[in-house]
């Protein structure tokens, strides 16, 4: 019976919850990517549609920090674009 029920409960996970998984990873990469573009002079690359792209400062001050913290490690940085190239 418990084997019954381990199979039924990776059967669901594999239909169900790896899509979402990649989705959702899909979507922090774009997001990092956006931020990336719009706070680029904080990481000392000159912009020249800042004066634009403030506008959109309101919208996201609630992510500055939990990218701050992305882009300054740099391991978490490099190994994220080894994991999307994928391995040799």
């Amino acid at each position: 019976m418990k084997r019954l029920v381990d199979f039924v409960r990776l059967f669901f996970k594999g239909a169900l919850g790896d899509p979402f998984e990649k989705v959702e990873y899909r979507e922090k990469v774009l997001n990092d990517q956006l931020l990336t573009v719009i706070f680029s002079d904080r990481l000392g690359i000159p912009n020249p549609m800042y004066y634009y792209l403030v506008e959109l400062l309101p919208y996201l001050g609630e992510e500055i920090e939990g990218w701050e913290v992305r882009m300054s490690n740099r391991k978490t940085v490099i190994d994220r674009i080894l994991r999307e190239l994928g391995e040799p």
